[in-house]
């Protein structure tokens, strides 16, 4: 959850403050892993399909030029040209390894923050007397 406007962590008005629960980031890459699966599932469905010798739609009658044509623009789409399935496909795969990769980042990045933030609070502080010493010099 964000909330606009906020005040960040050095006090800057109208930063950003983030609600983050781990387990949500798990979740996130946990799909991006099996979108990335699915993708490949239906990638290698549709070289399947345009690899298949025999479609049925009267390619194989020399009076039915249109099976023959059908069949011919159907395989092309099934094959690795810009405008095919796999082109596509491929295209969202890239989409979806970005958007994991850019939440890792940021899972990393909130890691290292949260580690400094951690190793500030565990700094020993300074004796009362310490602190009025070096108040009053």
């Amino acid at each position: 959850m964000v909330y606009p406007g906020g005040v960040g962590e050095a006090g800057q008005v109208g930063s950003s403050a983030v609600a983050v629960r781990p387990a949500e980031f798990a979740r996130i890459d946990g799909a991006c892993v099996e979108f990335l699966h699915a993708i490949a599932r239906i990638r290698a469905l549709a070289v399947e399909i345009g690899d298949q010798e025999r479609w049925g739609l009267g390619e194989g009658e020399a009076r039915l030029v249109s099976g023959r044509t059908l069949v011919a623009r159907l395989r092309s789409l099934a094959a690795a040209n810009e405008n095919s399935v796999t082109a596509v496909l491929d295209a969202h795969s890239q989409i979806v390894a970005d958007i994991r990769q850019s939440f890792r980042a940021a899972r990393d990045l909130m890691v290292v923050a949260d580690e400094a933030w951690a190793d500030r609070l565990r700094m020993p502080e300074p004796s009362a007397g310490q602190h009025i010493s070096s108040v009053s010099a």
